[in-house]
């Protein structure tokens, strides 16, 4: 394949999408709801100085960072007991510290790391210790996630309550919407705007011009990838800075956001070259987004187990498992790299497919 004649296919692409207007609103729909959401949960808010419990018998580093954050005002405890008055009081959240956790943060180890939260306490203030915990957690090692944090609540039924006094508590809100958005904003994108712009050729037949040009499909399809894949970035890339989901493991994150999606690029481009007019554009692409975003509306239930197994299939179940785990730190690239390999490997068949039906076109 020729690089020159992938970019100039792609620049032309790119100048052509800007003027239409379903991509503007694949760009600005995930954006403008992600801003919403932010206003309504409370995301976004300057909450002062507020408390924060630690119990710390082997007085870690950690401790030490947090003492240094202006933002908080520290109270380390001497018991699990006295930490949960703490929570259930005051503190708007607690953190209990194994006594190695220094040591097995060097070590690569991954000690478990409790945080309890004070769901009496406002919305904002929870988000804010959120942030700094993961902030001071991730400056303590500069490769791999150091911990595994279980995010728990102070309020929990007798028959939930675990050795500490208090229910692991896993989902966290802001994480669950920015999946939600960024897989909205790439599946609009890819399996929706590229198709369109293909179709939009077709009409104008300018494709035909392409197909007897001397370039081959597989240029063809690479340069409209690319055209999709920029779009996509820059839609995604807004929105993690927008929700701060630069957090956890970011390599991770970046690398699952890339592969997922060109995945749905290369969808769009197969619809796209299987579908002829507008009209069936506008239908099937409306069922096909319904079927890949399923499961980031799915992510926080636990369905039926039919209804699992059917999800499992979808290649987008793997993108937001790998996105939830990495925005929380919770995966490292060894974990990860069987769902990105699957995710690319769905790719790379797209890509085939694509190309297979171009040259069948062609002739």
């Amino acid at each position: 394949m020729n690089a020159r004649t992938i970019l100039a296919i792609a620049w032309k692409d790119i100048l052509d999408a800007i003027k239409n207007r379903y991509l503007l609103m694949s760009l600005i729909l995930p954006i403008g709801l992600s801003l919403l959401f932010q206003l309504i949960f409370g995301g976004v808010a300057n909450t002062g100085k507020f408390r924060v419990s630690v119990y710390d018998p082997g007085h870690s580093r950690l401790t030490a960072q947090l003492r240094d954050v202006e933002t908080l005002t520290l109270v380390e405890v001497d018991s699990l007991a006295a930490l949960q008055e703490e929570v259930t009081g005051d503190s708007v959240g607690g953190i209990i510290l194994p006594e190695n956790f220094d040591a097995d943060v060097d070590l690569g180890n991954r000690p478990e790391l409790v945080i309890y939260l004070n769901i009496r306490k406002g919305g904002s203030e929870l988000a804010v210790f959120r942030d700094i915990v993961y902030q001071q957690v991730w400056t303590m090692r500069e490769e791999g996630a150091p911990v595994r944090m279980v995010w728990s609540t102070s309020a929990a039924p007798e028959n939930e309550i675990a050795e500490s006094g208090i229910r692991k508590e896993g989902f966290r809100m802001d994480f669950y919407l920015l999946v939600m958005f960024l897989v909205m904003s790439l599946t609009m994108t890819g399996s929706f705007v590229v198709p369109l712009l293909l179709v939009e050729e077709k009409e104008k037949h300018t494709m035909e011009f392409l197909l007897v040009a001397p370039v081959t499909p597989a240029e063809i399809a690479a340069g409209k990838a690319v055209t999709g894949l920029t779009y996509s970035l820059l839609s995604a890339g807004m929105l993690i800075l927008l929700n701060k989901g630069v957090s956890g493991n970011w390599p991770v994150t970046l690398l699952a956001v890339v592969l997922g999606a060109l995945f749905l690029v290369m969808a769009g481009l197969l619809m796209g070259t299987l579908l002829h007019t507008m009209m069936q554009i506008n239908t099937w692409s409306t069922i096909v987004m319904m079927i890949l975003l399923a499961p980031s509306w799915l992510s926080v239930l636990q369905p039926p187990d039919l209804i699992d197994k059917i999800i499992r299939l979808i290649p987008t179940y793997y993108l937001v498992e790998l996105l939830n785990q990495s925005l929380t730190g919770a995966v490292t690239f060894a974990e990860a790299a069987w769902r990105l390999g699957l995710i690319a490997v769905s790719t790379l068949a797209l890509f085939i497919m694509v190309v297979w039906v171009m040259r069948r076109q062609e002739t």
